[in-house]
């Protein structure tokens, strides 16, 4: 959906919204010369390395590397999707989201029908709540489960009546039409084409999306029929491999230090009861990576709780599988393996809140689970097994992006096998925070675009007839498109470009340079830009007179060739040498 906002408005609302504000909304800043500072929400940290910028209208944690715009800090923060970050701050601002028409954009019709879907779950959720008052079976068996009110409520759990239509007879008579009630997941047809309850005799738990909205249910049953435990089916406004349970819940009082992962509401529930109230819940499927982007977007700790058996272990391999492509240096995950037969309800109420924190603040690190796990079957005191581990370790490795976290599992395990250089990572590319870019020089290149990136206004004046060299040297390509991007916005600012470039390979690269100390005037960096484009027209004319040499000696020029390489050595020996 993100597409279908013009760009036009996106660039309108930054320059709206003030990023001072937005931020400061939701985290105390102090001023620090002409910008603001704080300890970083998004990673635990004492002195404060998060800083805002209202000049260049982002914001950048040196210690955890989180940068962005307003867009991508409530989106991060606030756990939104791109659509629904851009509707929070459109609002805040007194601007109406427009979207595009057409074939690709949305369907009125399509819009309508989801609305119909929202009101007729948050219709059920009140019939559900109101059932549960008026039952004392239902009230006597959570009781005997142990919820007191206070979690009832926080939960929001209800009743589905043993009674075949209760609740679609309900919401027929509120007007709703039978296509959104089975839609919904609400209703389903019988054999004889009625329309029954599709939850009936059952502890309903609604769930919730990231803005709040009932988007789903889970039922407990009651009784010995059907599954013990039934989710609603997937809808055009629920996607289980894409939300968690209690997420948003866990959210509105804050980032939290860390995230419980367990398997059921009700392990959820009696969590928040002893006063873990940071747990959530999967919704009946394998964790995904989706699941963990939300999860690190909440928090840079995740803990899975999971039962001890073959079967909890199995769904903890998942996990860390699903969790190897994201994870960071500023990210850790860790497995809990709860003792045969229990699981997280019944291990708390019969331990205590006390004894489960010691477990949660002993549980294993992904890292130690999957060295563990890979080398359980294998005799590592021989060379065999120990490349034996090597080699399935390898394919897992790969999935870590590069970065220290990856360096630091592979000299996990050389350690292991205790022979140094038995695996090496994939390299990590020099142009990122994390390898150090703002302590090394940079080329004439990176110091273009810091330089651009800074003070975009500079573009208007520039003559790029100097990067129109045939041959190839890294990052010029980029430099002209960020060139041709400036000038076509010639009101253009730093949020603007980093958040057209946000989920881009470039996004990272152009954020570390935007905080990069030039230690210059703008009047003094539009002179110090030009001699950076002289030095860098220099490196092209050096690297194609080079290639053109190269094809001499090994096949021969053309006439046309041959004329060209005439034309870069004069201008080579004309002065036009630069330096690297």
């Amino acid at each position: 959906m993100s597409g279908l906002i013009p760009e036009s408005f996106i660039e309108t609302l930054l320059e709206r919204v003030d990023i001072a504000d937005v931020v400061g909304q939701r985290v105390p800043l102090k001023p620090a010369g002409h910008e603001f500072k704080a300890c970083c929400p998004f990673h635990d940290e004492k002195t404060p390395s998060f800083y805002v910028s209202p000049q260049k209208q982002f914001y950048h944690c040196f210690g955890c590397g989180a940068h962005g715009t307003a867009i991508g800090f409530v989106m991060q923060y606030d756990g939104l999707e791109f659509p629904a970050a851009i509707e929070e701050l459109a609002s805040n601002a007194g601007l109406e989201v427009p979207r595009t028409e057409g074939a690709t954009g949305p369907d009125p019709a399509e819009k309508r029908e989801r609305e119909a879907l929202y009101a007729a779950l948050d219709a059920a959720q009140n019939f559900f709540r109101n059932r549960l008052r008026k039952s004392e079976t239902a009230g006597a068996y959570l009781g005997q489960r142990g919820f007191d009110d206070r979690t009832i409520d926080e939960f929001g759990i209800g009743l589905a009546p043993d009674e075949w239509s209760a609740l679609t007879d309900r919401l027929l008579e509120q007007g709703f039409k039978p296509p959104a009630l089975e839609q919904a997941g609400l209703s389903s047809r019988a054999r004889n084409n009625n329309l029954i309850d599709r939850f009936r005799n059952r502890i309903m738990f609604p769930i919730h999306d990231r803005r709040g909205r009932v988007i789903a249910f889970g039922g407990r049953a009651l009784g010995e029929d059907g599954p013990k435990y039934l989710n609603s089916a997937e809808s055009p406004v629920f996607h289980k491999g894409r939300e968690l349970y209690r997420l948003f819940n866990v959210r509105k009082g804050g980032l939290p230090e860390r995230l419980l992962v367990v398997e059921g509401y009700m392990d959820a529930a009696a969590l928040y009861q002893f006063g873990f109230e940071e747990a959530v819940a999967t919704l009946g499927t394998a964790v995904t990576a989706d699941h963990l982007e939300l999860m690190f977007r909440a928090t840079s700790l995740v803990v899975f709780c999971f039962d001890g058996d073959a079967a909890g272990r199995r769904a903890a391999w998942k996990g860390l599988e699903a969790a190897l492509p994201v994870m960071r240096s500023d990210r850790e995950v860790r497995f809990l393996f709860l003792p045969e037969g229990e699981d997280p309800d019944s291990l708390v109420r019969s331990e205590g809140a006390g004894e489960l924190e010691q477990r949660l603040e002993k549980a294993t690190p992904l890292s130690q689970f999957l060295f563990d796990e890979l080398g359980r079957k294998l005799d590592l005191s021989t060379p065999d097994g120990r490349a034996r581990l090597v080699a399935l370790s390898q394919p897992l490795l790969e999935k870590l992006p590069p970065g220290p976290f990856a360096a630091l599992m592979a000299d996990e395990l050389d350690r292991r096998v205790a022979h140094s250089g038995s695996w090496k990572p994939p390299e990590t590319p020099r142009n990122t925070a994390q390898s150090g870019l703002s302590e090394r020089p940079l080329s004439p290149v990176q110091y273009a675009v810091a330089i651009l990136v800074q003070h975009p206004e500079l573009a208007a004046r520039l003559d790029t007839a100097r990067l129109e060299i045939p041959g190839e040297l890294k990052g010029v390509r980029f430099l002209a498109q960020l060139i041709d991007f400036c000038r076509e916005k010639p009101n253009i600012s730093t949020a603007l470009i980093l958040e057209h470039w946000r989920d881009k390979p470039e996004g990272r690269f152009l954020s570390s340079l935007a905080i990069r100390d030039l230690a210059g005037k703008v009047e003094q960096l539009e002179p110090a830009l030009e001699e950076a484009l002289d030095r860098i027209h220099a490196q092209l004319i050096r690297a194609r007179v080079s290639r053109l040499q190269h094809i001499q000696a090994s096949e021969g020029l053309s006439e046309d060739q041959n004329a060209e390489l005439r034309h870069w050595l004069s201008k080579r020996g004309a002065g036009h040498t630069g330096s690297s």
